[in-house]
């Protein structure tokens, strides 16, 4: 069972791997290497090698929830890597809604202040959106420990 789950984390890595080439190219690993996102009359620089993590998260969480999903959470190993991947990813959206939250409320400038600001509504109403899917996260968190929990114990009382 062990050898099994070795094979899949290897595999995980491998996707994500490949994703990362596919999606931010061969320099994706590159300390100087950026990527550009132009939203409106702003421009957001990002570095590739903080891309990696997020889209490695993103990856494993995906991976071990349809692994979890199909086991019926029986599997212990893979239901850890899940809950570990899923806590990564209510963290990553914590940072995601604080920077988001940042941006759509504007300065203390009083010529923001009576003028509309459309990035900034767009914005707040996509923290809103992943607040709710972070809740969502929380809930699937717990059930996941409740039944990996379950699991282990009947596990262990039944040899």
């Amino acid at each position: 069972m062990i050898r099994k789950e070795i094979f899949w984390l290897i595999g995980t890595f491998g996707i994500v791997l490949v994703l990362t080439l596919v999606l931010l190219g061969p320099d994706a690993f590159k300390t100087d290497t950026t990527f550009d996102i132009n939203i409106y009359d702003t421009y957001f620089v990002i570095a590739n090698i903080q891309m990696v993590p997020l889209l490695g998260v993103f990856t494993f969480f995906i991976v071990y929830l349809f692994r979890t999903i199909k086991r019926n959470f029986k599997n212990y190993t893979a239901n850890v890597i899940l809950i570990i991947a899923t806590i990564l990813f209510i963290i990553v959206l914590g940072k995601t809604i604080g920077i988001l939250d940042f941006f759509s409320n504007p300065s203390s400038n009083a010529e923001f202040k009576e003028d509309k600001n459309p990035v900034g509504d767009a914005l707040s109403i996509l923290s809103k959106i992943m607040f709710i899917l972070q809740t969502g996260l929380l809930v699937l968190l717990a059930y996941c420990g409740f039944k990996t929990g379950q699991n282990y114990r009947a596990e262990k009382n039944n040899p």
